[in-house]
């Protein structure tokens, strides 16, 4: 029975978040958090297709136990949400699998939520969940397609509107799964799922299937709008309009950057160019018409959706609760993760071979240098984590402190003890346990004087983690007076490491 009013409500998905509730916070515009999500999808309905607890890859029996503790307070977190099911929520086995899942085809092993409706704004929303029975072992899962009938079908009875599947499945399996089930309105995939579903697929039927991002790094936003009977239709709207415009300012800045080159190049057909200049023009018109006019209309008759996938970004305000749950989060792991590495050694180094000695031991020599470097970012590394009780995080420990797990450094709880806090010579330079004792004169030489050009962007400053780094800008940073002054000199002028990262930052609004 459909309501003689418009009734408005939102839906918000994630999948695959993998047991990463916040991102690293060490690039210029990270993407992710559920504190975020949790803002999103308030006053509405909160989603989510499954492999939410674990990663599969990283649950090593090193990191099981921040695994484990941050696994719960993800279950605590999603507690009133509807979660499906994922194979990475198995990876520590179906009796750790909590909240209860949507899994209409699976018998037995965990606690199971029959599939339901709410009623979200006046809107009765069914909600069911689906998975791929491979995907699942060794739980037992029954063939997917009849399974997800009989739902639609008891989801019907209970006076669904609109009923929404979580399919623990990649999008070909979903496609099938819609197409051969009548009465589901939107699917949301729930496996392999990437960087999401720019914009939702028709799948026959009048369903739709799409996509979050994992991680947490893009959340799917639905707002529906219910006015009787009949399809729900894609309203484009403001989400399509903020689409547009982020595709026409990746076509402008490959333009401004190909036209910069041919114009400096006196065989470019000049025909050519002028065109391509043309296309640019009229592209920035166009783009600043799509910015500052107003998104059509949404339909004035019959029911529609709007659908976005949202960045999850740090202009979207953390939900109060949840950003305390997670920062109550960050000090369980440090206290779990020192608890179970007390008593563990690092690598120990071959006989004879060399170790990590400290900052101090290399001052004795290298007043200059040590002075130069207090001055640089690498001398604050581990505060950075201190300050945000991340410092015995396995994310986070390896790339702030010295000799990580090297032959002859430090783990997790002997980094403080041996003084070796911070990325100090070593770090670049190699362990120098024999050039300290035989005062410099080691023969051959046992320390490195220049790393490769690949090691910072090869272990530290890869994308993932330092998204703004370039060698030469960066080398600026920590080579001067005391430390490689003529390396310096070399360089020459130019834009530094701190000056990028500092106008990535601004660009992101941070």
């Amino acid at each position: 029975m459909w309501h003689a009013l418009p009734l408005l409500v939102t839906l918000v998905a994630t999948a695959e978040v993998k047991g990463t509730p916040e991102p690293c916070g060490c690039t210029s515009d990270p993407l992710g958090d559920v504190a975020r999500v949790a803002t999103l999808a308030k006053g509405g309905l909160w989603l989510d297709a499954g492999s939410l607890l674990y990663n599969r890859e990283e649950l090593t029996k090193e990191r099981r136990p921040q695994a484990d503790a941050t696994a719960a307070a993800l279950a605590h977190i999603y507690g009133g949400a509807r979660v499906g099911l994922g194979a990475d929520d198995l990876a520590a086995g179906a009796a750790k699998v909590a909240p209860p899942r949507q899994a209409c085809n699976v018998r037995g092993g965990m606690r199971l939520q029959a599939p339901r409706v709410e009623t979200i704004d006046g809107v009765k929303i069914g909600v069911f969940g689906v998975v791929t029975p491979e995907r699942v072992k060794p739980l037992k899962a029954g063939e997917p397609v009849a399974a997800a009938k009989k739902a639609v079908a008891q989801l019907k009875r209970q006076g669904a509107d609109v009923v929404v599947a979580l399919c623990g499945m990649d999008r070909a399996e979903t496609r099938r799964l819609v197409a051969a089930v009548p009465g589901i309105a939107f699917a949301i995939v729930g496996a392999d799922v990437g960087d999401g579903m720019a914009e939702p697929e028709p799948a026959g039927d009048g369903a739709w299937v799409m996509a979050p991002g994992d991680l947490a790094r893009y959340a799917v936003k639905l707002t529906i709008e219910r006015r009787g009977d009949g399809p729900l239709t894609l309203y484009a709207g403001e989400a399509a309009r903020k689409h547009e415009v982020e595709r026409d300012d990746r076509r402008i800045a490959s333009l401004k950057l190909q036209l910069e080159a041919w114009k400096k190049d006196a065989t470019a057909d000049q025909a050519f160019v002028a065109a391509r200049q043309k296309e640019l023009d009229e592209l920035t018109a166009e783009r600043h018409k799509l910015a500052t006019g107003a998104p059509p209309p949404p339909p004035s008759t019959g029911s529609w959706f709007s659908y976005e996938l949202v960045p999850v970004r740090h202009v979207i305000p953390r939900d109060a609760g949840v950003a305390d749950e997670l920062r109550a989060l960050a000090k369980t792991i440090g206290r779990v993760n020192v608890q179970a590495a007390r008593g563990q050694a690092p690598p120990a180094a071959e006989p004879g071979a060399p170790t990590y000695v400290g900052m101090a031991a290399c001052e004795k020599c290298h007043k200059p240098a040590v002075e130069f470097w207090k001055k640089t970012v690498h001398a604050e590394a581990w505060k950075t984590l201190v300050d945000v009780d991340k410092q015995y995080h396995y994310d986070c420990i390896g790339c702030h402190v010295t000799g990580w797990e090297k032959p002859g450094g430090v783990n997790l709880v002997t980094a403080e003890k041996r003084g070796l806090v911070d990325v100090q010579c070593e770090t670049c330079h190699g362990p120098g346990s024999k050039h300290v004792a035989e005062a410099g004169l080691d023969d051959p030489p046992t320390l490195v004087k220049k790393p490769p050009d690949r090691f910072c962007a090869d272990n530290c400053h890869t994308r993932e983690h330092s998204d703004t780094f370039q060698l030469v800008p960066y080398l600026r940073d920590i080579l001067g007076k005391g430390h490689g002054e003529k390396a310096r000199a070399a360089l020459g002028d130019g834009v530094t490491g701190h000056e990028l990262r500092r106008k990535a930052l601004d660009a992101a609004g941070r």
